[in-house]
């Protein structure tokens, strides 16, 4: 069986990966829309409030993306593993004959397969738990906790949006937009940084795509918004 610490340490990662996603969406996205809508309007009041209203409504939505994928996806596999079950109990030979193919498969003779399946079909929830990682190769970890990930995605996403939309409420709308794009920039670096250092890949080239992917973002989004502000008159 999957021992408690490796279970409590996969769903750590879980956890993390939702947390770096909510990051950089809502570093991005904020950053991208703010800078647009700074550009169109070069009103500072209309970008904050355009900001949190983008920021809360992109948190929620997040959150409830969130949570309906990792519960539909957690029905499915519990689906699969209560079908494992009810195969166990109807069609106890085939699934019988089904563990000792894999164990041929994987090199075992044809004694150590004998001693194995004694032991793994005397009890019911062993046998359910190696039919279900090593047929249906679905561990503990991929059972999703849907509520706890939709908080974390939410709040990171919050988290994120804030760094970009701060400096609007502190500064005219010119240098915000500078600063707003340097501090998520910066964000962003750091964040891909971590994300490379944790996962064991080359930490700087990690860094150095976020950083081109956010100033892409950016740019673009700021160039709509030059340009639909002229369209429209609502700059100068």
């Amino acid at each position: 069986m999957t021992s408690v610490p490796h279970r409590r340490f996969g769903k750590l990662l879980d956890a993390i990966r939702e947390l770096v996603f909510g990051l950089e969406d809502g570093l991005v996205s904020t950053m991208g829309a703010v800078a647009g809508i700074a550009a169109g309007t070069e009103n500072g009041q209309i970008v904050v409030l355009s900001g949190l209203v983008i920021i809360a409504v992109e948190a929620l939505s997040m959150a409830a993306g969130s949570y309906l994928s990792n519960k539909s996806h957690r029905q499915m596999l519990e689906k699969r593993i209560e079908d494992e079950r009810r195969e166990i109990e109807e069609k106890p030979e085939e699934e019988t004959e089904e563990l000792r193919v894999m164990y041929r498969q994987r090199g075992f003779s044809e004694d150590e397969i004998a001693i194995l399946v004694k032991r793994i079909t005397a009890d019911k929830e062993l046998w359910l738990e190696e039919m279900t990682a090593k047929e249906l190769r679905i561990g503990g970890n991929d059972l999703e906790e849907p509520k706890s990930r939709a908080v974390i995605m939410g709040f990171s996403y919050v988290v994120g949006g804030a760094v970009p939309l701060a400096p609007y409420l502190f500064l005219p709308v010119r240098p915000a937009i500078v600063v707003s794009v340097a501090a998520t920039i910066l964000t962003l670096f750091a964040i891909g940084f971590l994300k490379g250092r944790f996962a064991g890949i080359d930490r700087w080239k990690s860094a150095v795509e976020m950083m081109l992917i956010a100033s892409a973002a950016a740019l673009i989004a700021y160039l709509i918004g030059s340009v639909v502000g002229h369209f429209f008159g609502l700059t100068a």
